[in-house]
């Protein structure tokens, strides 16, 4: 007899019947709910909801309760026998057998592993439940239900993975593994079988019994079904500074949650050292951050990574930690020195990351952050793996990387590849060691000392891949056992079976851009480019399987970006019809929407205060339960396009055809639909402002149904265009006002250009002068120059500078470009100071910084070093009309002429996505 615990455990009713020829013997479970019938062959043969007798098995096919894994093989279990320790199963073909206590309650019966005899397997399906109900399957729950019955397998230990398992032949299944982390004997899981709508209930009661995470406010609700998890929010940066922004933008998009990235409060994931720059009074200015925010009435959540360590905190570098999950190893063959860079090991590399047998794998963040191996304390990068057919040796080797030591290593000495997250590019922690508690530890105390009301862990899916779900419910229920408050809004990149009872919601992915450049960097790039409905539609998609979970989901997250070039391809900013298209879907199934983005972002994109003022209306009438159950199910329509038309005080939601630029104008976008007898269209200008002439009567509102004036010309309407959405109404049909629209006439104002030469400073202060006072020319400048005579460095600013004051024609987004060359052809600089800033040279007031200039004039605004091309990234400003005053200081110069970079041009222009040519020149010193 196997050992274990005597049979206290079958209190309930358990039964020996005898089945007509040929003879079998059945035992039968039976709780208040259902009774279970197991064949004395290991079949489930019967799965009945009392009292309705329903049989809630699958027909047709003999599923064995449960299998092991054995010498590699998987073996059905061949038999099933009560005894007075418990069910003792054996297993085909093997001398394998499990003692397994079943205990049934009211509302469940739990299957707990208490005992392995004979050979130990590596894996265990415990309990294996084919189900006949045609109805959701949440497939990470673990459940399948229909009107009438609910059926899951439910997680009554840590160890246990329990998800929906097989394809033509589908069952709940439960297993569970022997290494690593927790071994095979108590693993345990529930069968529960109700009515769906008492599952949650049952759930909640079956969670705290098996000691499970949960996540409840003072009255025992899950999180989960609470109001809270309907509110939107905002996922971006921001600082101690930025706050009354930050609550500024909240009540212009009606958002009352935003989400605090990362990077923005944290510099290095490991020792977590605030970002000092955003947060100078260090965690006091957080935590005061925090407060206000609640003072506005806004929950703060705290996005984080807390199951890796970035490569450049302290568990890293000078000396590497041990406790990192290893995913590959070698050895030297023979001894190398400090200088080495072809190192030779032992065995082959064919599966590390280099190897051109895995160049096709996806690797996150590129495969650069990937090839590294670590020797003793030395972390050595490598450029490749070779020789072809061989592949033993390291090639290409930089040593001593992220700051290591370049050493000696003696032969045999071992070589670890850890596991890498490529997004922050850090090493993935060991869970099974004390490092993992180390830097929770760290991360609660920030958690809890400021406040916050929400968590994302990110990268959940960075754990050791060989017991994959039970790592990302591991790290994500060690920190928020941490966290003292409670409830919580529990969210993450991976929503587990066994994080179920604690998550708020789910349904997460990246915004549009993101997923492209992920794709594009990880070596998949698509074959053809998505639409953003075509991502709009797979977040919806992701959100209703999640929902079949039983999980409450949201769409996002969601960019609002500008129109940018893109991976060398011209990406259109977000469209208002883009975001209506979203808001609608949001509305239609009440989940909320996550706006990832950036101040930067937001203040490119001149569409911005209109997308934030559809989406408020969008979320009022959400939130407020104010659309019906009817239009509801109209707006949810796959592929379908509304508008929200607030006409008489009532909106109502107008079905619209397909975007089109009305007059061929490319930065003008129209939709039309049908009105009644008429027909209405929403119309806007993507960039700026201009006028639309039409061959055609309308009346016009803005997106608040106000009226907007007209001008007429007998049959000819006379529009202003700007960036806000403009609503016709016209007695036309609808394909009659489309075809209006694509023959009228629309104009695009030109954008507001303001040049500024050298010599128009209005003083000059040290080093920084003219380039003709110090006997410098240059032939393909257009005038004199500004140079600074001077040795400087952005780490030791000098008060040298020339000052300027300019006439801004129109408010709004401004870029900064110049017109440079350094002579050296290296990522010299100047830096742009605007008034009222303290000049640090750094960051966001760098002017240049482009190296790849080869010498010659160039067109740049900021670059990032050696390896920019001109002309980096646009420098983008939000200035008031009216007089606007700026230094331009000296930030990497030389005190020899030759040497000195050179500026010849200012440029100043209205909007973002011009980037200024030596082309435009003839027109721009026209008129200046």
């Amino acid at each position: 007899m196997l050992p274990g615990p005597r049979n206290v455990w079958l209190a309930a009713a358990v039964s020996i019947c005898l089945a007509s020829a040929p003879l079998r013997a059945e035992t039968v479970y039976e709780t208040s709910r259902f009774r279970l019938l197991l064949a004395a062959d290991g079949v489930v043969s019967s799965l009945k909801q009392l009292p309705s007798q329903r049989e809630c098995l699958a027909t047709g096919w003999r599923q064995r309760l449960a299998s092991v894994v054995v010498d590699g093989k998987r073996r059905e279990a061949r038999s099933a026998t009560t005894t007075p320790d418990g069910l003792v199963l054996t297993f085909r073909d093997c001398d394998t057998s499990l003692l397994l206590q079943v205990g049934p309650a009211p509302d469940w019966l739990r299957f707990t592993l208490r005992a392995v005899r004979g050979t130990r397997p590596t894996r265990v399906d415990l309990v294996r439940i084919p189900f006949g109900i045609n109805g959701t399957v949440g497939r990470k729950l673990n459940i399948v239900y229909d009107d009438q019955t609910a059926v899951c397998v439910l997680a009554a230990s840590q160890q246990v993975d329990c998800r929906v398992l097989g394809r033509k032949n589908r069952y709940l299944g439960a297993a569970t593994q022997d290494t690593p982390g927790p071994k095979l004997e108590g693993a345990s899981a529930a069968l529960i079988v109700c009515p769906p709508g008492e599952f949650p209930a049952i759930a909640r009661r079956a969670a705290h019994a098996f000691g499970m995470l949960t996540n409840e406010t003072p009255g025992g609700v899950p999180v989960k079904e609470t109001d809270v998890v309907r509110g939107s929010y905002y996922f971006i940066g921001f600082g101690e500074k930025d706050v009354d922004r930050m609550i500024a933008d909240c009540t212009q998009a009606g958002v009352k949650q935003v989400m605090l990235n990362s990077g923005a409060w944290c510099t290095k994931v490991g020792h977590y050292e605030l970002n000092e720059r955003n947060y100078p009074h260090g965690l006091a200015g957080l935590k005061a951050t925090v407060d206000r925010l609640h003072e506005a009435g806004i929950l703060v959540g705290m996005h984080c990574f807390a199951s890796k360590i970035s490569k450049r905190d302290r568990y890293v570098t000078p000396v590497p930690d041990r406790r990192f999950w290893v995913s590959h190893q070698t050895s030297l063959a023979k001894a190398i020195t400090a200088e080495q860079t072809e190192i030779k090991v032992q065995g082959d590399l064919r599966k590390w990351p280099g190897c051109e047998l895995t160049a096709k794998r996806y690797w996150e963040g590129g495969v650069d952050k990937h090839r590294e191996v670590i020797f003793d304390n030395e972390i050595v990068q490598y450029e490749s793996i070779g020789p072809e057919g061989v592949w033993n040796t390291f090639l290409g080797c930089q040593r001593g990387a992220w700051g290591t030591e370049a050493a000696a290593h003696k032969e045999g000495t071992d070589g670890r590849h850890y596991g890498v997250d490529g997004c922050i590019n850090g090493y993935i922690i060991d869970q099974e060691t004390s490092l993992l508690d180390e830097a929770q530890d760290r991360l609660a105390h920030i958690f809890n000392a400021c406040g916050f009301d929400m968590v994302y862990f990110d990268g959940g899916e960075d754990v050791d891949r060989r017991r994959y779900r039970y790592y990302v419910s591991k790290f994500q229920e060690n920190a928020m056992r941490k966290f003292t408050k409670r409830p919580i809004i529990h969210m993450g990149t991976a929503m587990t079976h066994r994080l179920w009872h604690s998550f708020a919601r789910s349904a997460t992915v990246d915004t549009y851009l993101n997923t492209l450049s992920g794709a594009i960097i990880g070596g998949r790039p698509p074959e053809k480019w998505p639409t953003v409905r075509d991502h709009i539609d797979r977040s919806v998609a992701y959100m209703l399987r999640c929902r079949a979970d039983l999980m409450p989901g949201e769409l996002g997250w969601f960019g609002i970006w500008p129109r940018k070039t893109f991976y060398d391809k011209k990406v259109e900013g977000l469209q208002l019809d883009e975001l209506e298209y979203l808001a609608a879907k949001s509305l239609a199934y009440d989940v909320p929407v996550s706006l990832q983005t950036s101040f930067r972002s937001m203040d490119a994109h001149p569409l911005t205060p209109e997308i934030l003022r559809i989406f408020r209306a969008y979320e009022e009438l959400r939130m407020s339960r104010a659309v019906s159950v009817e239009t509801r199910a109209m707006l949810a329509e796959k592929g379908a396009s509304f508008a929200l038309v607030q006409t008489n005080g009532k909106p109502q939601f107008v079905r619209m055809g397909e975007p089109f630029h009305p007059g061929g104008n490319q930065d003008v976008y129209a939709l039309v639909g049908a009105d009644g007898q008429g027909s209405v269209a929403t119309v806007w200008h993507a960039v700026r402002d201009g006028r639309l002439t039409l061959d055609a009567r309308v009346t016009a509102a803005d997106f608040a149904g106000q009226a907007m004036p007209v001008g007429s010309r007998q049959d000819t309407s006379l529009l202003g265009l700007d960036t806000q959405r403009l609503t016709l109404f016209a007695k036309l049909s609808p394909a009659e006002l489309r075809t209006k629209l694509e023959q009228a006439k629309a104009e695009t104002r030109p954008p507001g250009m303001v040049l500024v030469r050298p010599e128009q400073a209005s003083r000059m202060v040290g080093a920084v002068q003219l380039g003709s006072k110090v006997g410098i020319k240059e032939a393909e400048a257009n005038g004199d120059t500004l140079v600074c005579l001077a040795r400087t460095t952005y780490q030791e600013p000098n008060d040298w500078y020339a000052e300027y004051q300019v006439k801004i024609p129109r408010s709004g987004l401004w870029t900064v470009w110049a017109r440079v060359r350094y002579p050296t052809g290296s990522d010299q600089s100047f830096a742009f100071v605007p008034a009222g800033q303290e000049p640090t040279l750094q960051g966001d007031q760098v002017l240049g910084n482009c190296g790849r200039n080869d010498r010659k004039w160039h067109w740049t605004a900021r670059g990032s070093g050696s390896t920019t091309v001109p002309p980096g990234r646009s420098i983008r400003l939000q200035l008031e009309e009216g007089s606007f005053s700026f230094r331009i200081y000296g930030r990497e110069s030389s005190e020899n002429p030759e040497f000195t970079p050179r500026l010849d041009l200012l440029l100043l222009i209205e909007g973002d996505g011009i980037v200024p040519t030596d082309a435009m020149l003839p027109r721009l010193l026209g008129q200046n």
